[in-house]
Parts: structure tokens; C-alpha cells; sequence
């Protein structure tokens, strides 16, 4: 059975599906700032809230994997966690009644230098990925990060 062939992602085709999302998220934006009622009360107010910290929870064990495997991963549960602290933070800062302002304030005081923290990591270990990369002169940071290496059997193609 012959193997059906994919068009390969395009620079183009990346492009605009992301230009295209923020557009389209900027007008959604839009309607529902002008849509919205200032005040709602919400159902399930607790399960969203519990949602967003266990999911938070999530990213913090699956980053403590990735470090304690050594995987490049990492980068991609750093990032998640971070932004979830931040997301976190926002609701935290933008719902809070007067009277439980200096609460979210403290967290607000946890929570955005732990998300820095973890984009830091993050950034740390990009750096070293490519580093062990275009250098090629460290081997061992490349295992440990599981990054392929090479098939040595194939033969560079001639143009």
C-alpha cells in the first residue's frame, strides 16, 4: 500500500494561521469587552479555580520529570507552568473584592517572579540545547537532554 505523501508546513501557511488567529481573537476580544456584563455571578466558580490549580499542580510535577529525566521537554512544561502562574495571577488581582485585595496581592508577589523563574529555566535550557548543538562539543548534555543523534549509516546527499 503506497504511503501517502504530506505537504510539508510551510513558513507561509505558519504565518498566516497565526496572523490570522490573532485577528480573529482580537475581534472576539473586542465584542466581549463590549458584551460582557460588569457584574455575573458564575456557576462553578470553584470548579474553575481547583481546574486551574490542578492543572498548574500538572505542569509543576511534569517540569520536576522532565528535569530529574534530563529531557528537553522541559522547556515545553517550564513554559506551560509559567503561564499558568500568570493566568492565575491576572484572576487573582482582576476578581478580588476590595477586602481581599492584599491577599491576591501576595500571591500576585509569589506567583510572577515563580512564572520568571520558569521561563528562565526554560531559557536556560534552550540555551544549552543549542549550545551542545552548533558546538557539537559536548556530547554528554546532548544525551542527557535526549536530543537524536545523528544517523551516522546515511550519507550526506549531493547536490
Amino acid at each position: 500500500m503506497p504511503s501517502a505523501k504530506r505537504a510539508p508546513l510551510t513558513r507561509e501557511l505558519v504565518l498566516t494561521a497565526l496572523t490570522g488567529g490573532a485577528l480573529l481573537e482580537t475581534a472576539w476580544t473586542v465584542y466581549l469587552g463590549w458584551r460582557l456584563p460588569r457584574h455575573y455571578t458564575a456557576n462553578h466558580w470553584d470548579l474553575a479555580w481547583v481546574g486551574l490549580d490542578s492543572a498548574q499542580v500538572l505542569m509543576f510535577l511534569l517540569a520536576a520529570w522532565a528535569a530529574w529525566r534530563r529531557r528537553a521537554v522541559l522547556i515545553l512544561y517550564s513554559c506551560a507552568a509559567g503561564t499558568l502562574l500568570l493566568v492565575d495571577a491576572w484572576f487573582d488581582v482582576t476578581t478580588a473584592r476590595y477586602d481581599e485585595m492584599f491577599q491576591s496581592l501576595i500571591s500576585l508577589a509569589v506567583e510572577v517572579p515563580s512564572a520568571c523563574v520558569l521561563f528562565w529555566i526554560a531559557r536556560h535550557v534552550v540555551q544549552r540545547l543549542g549550545s551542545a548543538i552548533t558546538d557539537g562539543t559536548d556530547p554528554i548534555a546532548v544525551r542527557r537532554l535526549t536530543i537524536p543523534e545523528p544517523d551516522e549509516r546515511r550519507e550526506p546527499t549531493q547536490s
